[in-house]
């Protein structure tokens, strides 16, 4: 965490809205050595502190943490594309999303939120992917459980038709995302993937 990027930040927004240190340090419940030493860089603080601090000002943990990270499109790029993955294996199309943006959140502006965005929407599919296979796989079977172990040409047909489709569906929404977003991340605009389960929040 850049220290002195926050209290940069926090001077700049406690002179703006006429907060005197001690003011400040009430109103968020800290001593008034922590608001000085936050200000003068002499330290790094914890994140609670930073967070009660600037609540005061009606800012997010997010927003706070976006002054004190580099910028790195690539890397929210690279993030977008991995979502790709999902065609290989749809689990991997989670882990991958995921381990990159637990590994970076904190660090570069923008992880943070598009990797929420990106895993949940990937976890969304994949449950709908699985849940959908499990289902066929079920539906054969009773077939044959039903019919003496023979199934009619005309129901596997139809079985193999409809799966397909469906399969094809996904895929065809999880590239169609990605490739938007990795669109839209690359003109600097916010990432959008819908729809999705807000599994993490």
């Amino acid at each position: 965490m850049d220290s002195k990027a926050l209290g940069v930040k926090l001077k700049a927004l406690r002179l703006k809205n006429g907060y005197s240190q001690d003011q400040l340090a009430e109103s968020a419940g800290v001593s008034l050595r922590t608001v000085q030493r936050m200000e003068n860089s002499e330290a790094i603080p914890r994140m609670d502190t930073v967070k009660r601090l600037f609540q005061i000002f009606g800012l997010s943990p997010d927003e706070v943490l976006d002054w004190t990270q580099t910028e790195d499109k690539g890397y929210l790029l690279g993030m977008n594309i991995s979502g790709l993955i999902f065609i290989v294996l749809p689990l991997l199309g989670v882990v991958l999303p995921l381990i990159l943006w637990m590994s970076r959140k904190d660090k570069i502006a923008g992880v943070s939120e598009l990797g929420r965005s990106l895993v949940n929407f990937q976890l969304t599919w994949a449950l709908v992917y699985y849940l959908w296979t499990t289902f066929c796989h079920w539906l054969i079977s009773y077939f044959k459980l039903s019919g003496n172990g023979d199934v009619s040409p005309d129901i596997v047909y139809n079985y193999l038709h409809i799966r397909v489709g469906v399969i094809f569906f996904i895929y065809l929404i999880e590239i169609l995302m990605v490739c938007l977003n990795t669109y839209r991340t690359n003109k600097g605009l916010k990432a959008k993937y819908f729809p999705k389960i807000n599994f993490l929040r």
